[in-house]
């Protein structure tokens, strides 16, 4: 006799792996076979799949429209079957599996558009962090000021975009048409992070990407001062790496100002 979990297990196979085993375990129906009958669970299972990767993926899904992005999430599923309990972790391999599966791949803009998507859904799933106040940072001694080390918001995370993606998502965020894919001259770092209770982003002009990425990295902001100048001169340098760091203050973008901050003493996520 076989066991309920036996059962089970050759049913999920039956559903997620296509094994028609199972089939020995159902009975035909007076009107039809056992065959079909089943194969209603299998076509409810992969449109229930198909139905979360669109309102995970909602703006790629405007943007491919219905067919298109039907087939993206039907090659998806058949590649990537679920495996895990919660529905919100099934679409996670989606912006990779676009970026190098064709006809897909083709379209750079398609897998960077739901790379954007997946980081603002992460960033407002990711872990809290009190950020720092402008407040705090003045009552910082000025003596001390070369030796600040910064971390960023455990939910802040850099994109590189060879493609316009995000003014294409600006586009359909608002409802409007989205302006036609191009490559851009040069790659553009994107900065996605969670301020508050709303997922944010916004690119970043190469000198203030460079800066980021070396405050991330640990570097003191006495030599971020002298980075930025060899970066973009020594006019104003250090008047622009104060307002980079204002900005971040700002918009809530790090957890921790201090000549003695720690990583492990924050609760940190993917943050770079």
């Amino acid at each position: 006799m076989t066991s309920l979990k036996d059962l089970q297990a050759r049913f999920q196979a039956g559903i997620v792996g296509g094994d028609d085993a199972v089939l020995s375990d159902i009975n035909d129906s007076s009107r039809e076979e056992r065959r079909v009958l089943f194969g209603v669970y299998r076509n409810a299972y992969v449109l229930r799949l198909a139905e979360i990767l669109g309102h995970d993926y909602e703006l790629t899904h405007t943007y491919l429209g219905d067919k298109a992005f039907s087939d993206l999430a039907h090659a998806y599923i058949a590649a990537h079957p679920s495996d895990k309990r919660n529905a919100r972790w099934f679409g996670r391999y989606l912006p990779d599996f676009a970026r190098k599966t064709a006809p897909f791949s083709k379209h750079t803009e398609i897998g960077e558009l739901a790379g954007l998507e997946k980081a603002l859904a992460d960033a407002f799933d990711g872990p809290d962090a009190r950020p720092v106040t402008i407040g705090e940072l003045a009552a910082i001694p000025p003596e001390d000021w070369a030796n600040l080390v910064f971390i960023p918001h455990p939910t802040a995370v850099r994109t590189r975009f060879r493609t316009n993606a995000a003014d294409i998502w600006m586009a359909l965020n608002d409802g409007a048409a989205p302006p036609s894919p191009t490559l851009l001259p040069e790659p553009q770092i994107i900065l996605v992070w969670r301020q508050d209770l709303t997922a944010r982003f916004r690119p970043l002009a190469p000198e203030e990407a460079m800066m980021w990425a070396e405050a991330a990295k640990g570097v003191r902001f006495g030599i971020l001062c002298e980075m930025v100048a060899t970066f973009g001169g020594e006019d104003g340098a250090e008047l622009r790496a104060a307002t980079y760091l204002k900005t971040w203050l700002d918009t809530g973008l790090l957890a921790c100002v201090s000549p003695d901050c720690a990583q492990s003493d924050l609760v940190m996520g993917t943050a770079h």
